[in-house]
């Protein structure tokens, strides 16, 4: 027990001493870099997509951070909670969301040096902005805490990948950039999986032939970011004066617990809170695949049920997999362990039920500015998903126009576990339709909209 402790306390030390030694190199004279002229104080406007895990708040995420006047961190915002303390060992124990043992200030430099505006036209000249490669190594360093990485290998082969893709593809996209860039990244860091970021599998069988598709989490000890791993685009960072003038966007899961924290982060700003839902079967599902998928790993929970020797006995999950006995993925909600014992598909209703319940009970608590949106429209027919982006984008205070720079035909498939499909909840309606037999879970349901009645409109 003690020499786990000591390897997950000597993980997030070693990735928060490379990520400052980073930051002190970035913060040469010449550069001014936000995170040294301003702070989370400069941030007046704030808007939170607040969704259960599998609701859809990572497409949404894709889709309203292209909007102008919108800025965001460059992926989740969970693994600075990590580094910082507010994710940790206390939480595991007893379920403490509270922010006593946190490491503020650190929280705050993670986050103003992972803000950008997403860019509307990519670099025609094919030269990688530097501004890219600095955002791309701190998360690397997140994503890969046992890896040390060279800085200046890691520019090299981030500049010759990117090269490599305006030249043989006449522009950049994203998951044509990381298959290069990883297969030179894993000539000198061979540790490094391509499975393990937010690539269709079979692109990354075709680039990686002899490499076999991996099961298990990422990294042995501790996971900072959970894969899949986002993909990240240039972007431009914003200047100090801009973080009053804009909105910051952001979105994690687990802030459906942090909402009122979110708030204690930005003093100064007025914080919206889009409430994102989706039918409990649809969400319920896809956080079942997400168990049996080889990302979304959350927690090594051995540091304390060894302890005591309880190990998990997730029925559908823990008696398939040996990292199924200590690894919980998503969120873990307190109360978790009650369900340390239960079958799969009761430990994800209730995740969606817990998260659901910390949104409502937050918005029932303080008179809050909400837009509750519902994924089932998002991903339906064009029109009435062109009427609700409409609809959040006046929530935002944003200009009708901005619109015109989103393309909302053609949806991005982002953290997906299989090729998106509607219904595809269906394929275990056996399993699922029980689970309305807990009155609270469907009580909740049908409080937000999806009655029991209606089952075959659940996408």
């Amino acid at each position: 027990m003690e020499n786990e402790i000591r390897e997950y306390a000597e993980v997030i030390r070693r990735a928060k001493n490379s990520r400052d030694e980073l930051f002190g190199r970035l913060s040469s004279p010449g550069k001014e870099r936000l995170w040294l002229t301003a702070s989370l104080k400069d941030i007046k406007k704030v808007v939170v997509i607040a969704g259960a895990s599998r609701s859809g708040s990572s497409l949404l995420f894709s889709i309203l951070k292209n909007l102008p006047g919108v800025y965001s961190l460059s992926g989740e915002n969970v693994p600075f909670y990590k580094l910082n303390g507010l994710y940790g060992d206390s939480f595991i124990s007893d379920g403490d969301f509270s922010d006593g043992e946190a490491d503020i200030s650190g929280l705050e430099r993670d986050f103003l040096s992972g803000f950008s505006f997403s860019l509307k036209k990519e670099n025609p000249v094919g030269e990688c902005p530097q501004d890219y490669i600095d955002s791309l190594l701190p998360r690397f360093i997140l994503q890969w805490p046992e890896v040390n990485f060279s800085p200046a290998i890691f520019n090299k082969f981030a500049v010759r990948a990117y090269r490599s893709c305006f030249k043989e593809r006449g522009g950049f996209i994203a998951e044509n950039f990381y298959l290069e860039f990883l297969a030179l990244l894993r000539e000198e860091y061979p540790g490094i999986n391509p499975y393990y970021y937010d690539i269709i599998p079979a692109r990354v069988k075709a680039r990686f032939p002899d490499l076999p598709l991996p099961q298990g989490p990422a990294n042995r000890s501790l996971m900072i970011e959970e894969a899949p791993f986002v993909l990240l685009s240039p972007g431009r960072p914003p200047a100090k004066e801009e973080l009053s003038e804009n909105i910051l966007l952001l979105k994690s899961s687990v802030d459906c617990y942090r909402l009122d924290f979110l708030e204690r982060l930005f003093p100064e700003a007025r914080v919206r809170i889009i409430y994102l839902t989706r039918n409990p079967f649809g969400s319920i599902n896809g956080l079942y695949d997400g168990w049996l998928h080889r990302g979304f790993f959350s927690h090594n929970l051995s540091r304390i049920l060894k302890e005591e020797n309880t190990p998990l006995e997730i029925s559908g999950y823990s008696d398939l997999y040996e990292w199924g006995k200590w690894w919980w993925n998503y969120d873990l909600p307190p109360g978790w362990r009650s369900y340390t014992r239960k079958r799969l598909e009761e430990v994800c209703a209730f995740q969606w039920r817990s998260a659901n319940e910390a949104v409502c009970r937050h918005l029932e608590e303080r008179e809050k500015s909400c837009c509750r949106v519902k994924y089932e429209k998002i991903v339906g027919d064009f029109e009435p998903r062109r009427e609700e982006i409409n609809r959040i984008i006046d929530f935002m205070g944003l200009s009708p126009d901005a619109a015109g720079r989103l393309n909302l035909k053609n949806l991005p498939a982002v953290q997906a576990t299989e090729n998106p499909a509607l219904y595809r909840w269906r394929e275990r309606e056996a399993m699922l339709k029980p689970l309305l037999g807990d009155k609270d879970l469907a009580a909740l349901g049908e409080r937000l909209g999806y009655h029991r009645g209606n089952i075959e409109e659940w996408i």
